[in-house]
């Protein structure tokens, strides 16, 4: 267990955009509702949520629409993310701990349901963020949490239970 990590609490593992998502958008140039996509370059520091990590200047990105809860969820919300226009490596274990530089500022952290449903939510400091990350994930009937940019609210990352076995 982390040092931080109580009898009362989890370890978390956080989990980048699904990687056959980014593939396809890249090999079709079109999103998972068939609209075409926005190629750009980066002016530098757009959360790019494949290798969660923040765009440098100049980086060739790609602008898209994501649904992080699928349908028939009533929770199920489509916003804009940014991914890289290359292929990336997976991100490497962000294993309880938040990618570093990725959240500057206090974010959305929401407590879901399997069905997608939000049990609780929050505004969070990123310092604060793995204790309480850890504390919603022991809470019974919570299977998962996301983390969403506060200002606009676009799909940041998922935070699941880490099972070290």
């Amino acid at each position: 267990m982390h040092p931080t990590t109580t009898l009362n609490e989890t370890a978390f593992i956080t989990t980048a955009i699904p990687a056959d998502f980014c593939a396809r958008v890249r090999a079709t140039g079109r999103d998972g509702f068939d609209r075409p996509v926005q190629v750009t370059l980066a002016a530098g520091g757009e959360p790019l949520r494949d290798p969660l990590r923040r765009a440098l200047p100049g980086e060739r990105i790609i602008l898209c629409s994501y649904q992080s809860i699928p349908l028939p969820s009533t929770f199920a919300e489509i916003g804009p993310v940014f991914i890289g226009a290359g292929a990336t490596d997976a991100p490497p274990a962000f294993v309880d701990e938040l990618p570093p530089g990725y959240f500057p500022r206090p974010f959305a952290l929401r407590a879901h349901r399997a069905g997608g449903e939000i049990l609780e939510s929050a505004i969070v400091d990123p310092a604060a963020a793995p204790t309480l990350i850890r504390a919603w994930l022991t809470r019974p009937g919570v299977a998962f949490l996301q983390a969403r940019f506060a200002g606009n609210g676009c799909f940041a990352c998922r935070f699941d239970r880490h099972d070290p076995a």
